[in-house]
């Protein structure tokens, strides 16, 4: 089955391409979403914050006036991200982003996250969702969901929505499955998509993914697709690349057995990105002349903690990041800079 029926009746296909970081692949990013919807793939996974939608739109149109594709067999989705949350600025996050990608709806458009880095996340889901439920109703949004909630994020939600989600979107793959939120959203009638589907590119270094790549005669991406939508996830996968894009879901000729199924499943408490967690991240030590360098390095879009340790043991140096807005530095547990731009409500 290529498609999953959201609890509203909309059909949403099963096999995604994601948007994220292609704008700067030498292939391109309008190339690379022309080549994904060539090759079958109908769902196109985007966000405001990528910073790319105006190509991504431009793909869309030239595919639909070269006649690869009519839009109503497209499934276009994007998010609102946490530093532009309220109720004003979600409903002109939308529109802009319907204007810059050239559509008149969206098909899905998502919460980037929970915001749980805020004391008042709670005030700022309410208004945002309340937002994307006014849009909903609008029938300018055909569903609605979140991405990388939790389960306490998504209790809160459901206590006070009108209109419940649609989709959770987080990082599952079988090194990290979560399986107590996928109950959850499961008995919640939620459906999961999967960002990370083939957890940023560490199954390419698994023995138990090359094992069953070399067995099948198939990509380890194509063993890690497989296994998602055995589970009945979407998965979401990304790549610059023109021949992986292609073969990404190649997939119609080959079934994993029981027993590899297991093999996969028996991953689950691996590597994955720890992206959207509330769990700090470690860093490794660094040599402190390059720790200028290194703290630009980080990528600000995420909320993250790192620890830097002096001579790999004692933590001295904590970094809190707060989306693309606000970073906190404290040395040995002291406060010592904040770096915050001013929010818009």
């Amino acid at each position: 089955m290529d498609y999953l029926e959201l609890y509203n009746g909309i059909k949403i296909p099963n096999k995604a391409y994601g948007t994220y970081l292609i704008d700067k692949s030498e292939f391109g990013c309008i190339n690379c979403v022309k080549t994904a919807i060539k090759s079958g793939i109908k769902h196109i996974d985007g966000a405001y914050i990528y910073g790319n939608q105006e190509l991504v739109g431009e793909a869309i149109k030239q595919c639909i006036e070269e006649g690869i594709i009519e839009r109503g067999n497209l499934f276009i989705t994007s998010k609102v991200p946490e530093n532009q949350y309220g109720y004003l600025n979600t409903k002109r996050i939308v529109q802009n982003s319907l204007k810059t990608m050239n559509l008149d709806y969206f098909d899905m458009f998502l919460l980037h996250s929970p915001y749980r880095t805020s004391k008042e996340w709670k005030r700022w889901i309410e208004d945002s969702w309340c937002a994307l439920e006014e849009l909903y109703e609008a029938k300018v949004l055909k569903s609605i969901g979140v991405s990388n909630f939790n389960i306490k994020h998504l209790e809160y939600l459901l206590s006070i929505a009108k209109i419940k989600p649609m989709i959770n979107q987080v990082e599952i793959h079988p090194q990290h499955q979560q399986k107590e939120l996928v109950k959850f959203c499961k008995n919640n009638n939620i459906a999961i998509s999967c960002w990370g589907a083939l957890n940023q590119g560490r199954i390419f270094k698994n023995e138990t993914f090359l094992k069953l790549a070399n067995k099948y005669n198939k990509d380890a991406s194509q063993i890690a697709i497989k296994w998602s939508l055995n589970k009945g996830f979407i998965p979401i996968v990304t790549s610059s690349k023109e021949e992986r894009i292609k073969n990404f879901y190649k997939i119609d000729d080959f079934e994993l057995t029981n027993e590899d199924m297991r093999l996969l499943d028996n991953l689950d408490g691996g590597e994955f990105s720890n992206w959207h967690t509330e769990n700090e991240k470690p860093i490794e030590m660094i040599d402190p002349s390059k720790l200028v360098e290194y703290i630009k390095s980080i990528n600000t879009t995420l909320n993250s903690t790192y620890i830097c340790k002096l001579f790999g043991i004692f933590p001295f140096l904590k970094i809190k990041i707060y989306g693309d807005y606000k970073k906190k530095f404290s040395i040995f547990g002291i406060p010592i800079l904040k770096i915050a731009k001013k929010r818009t409500n």
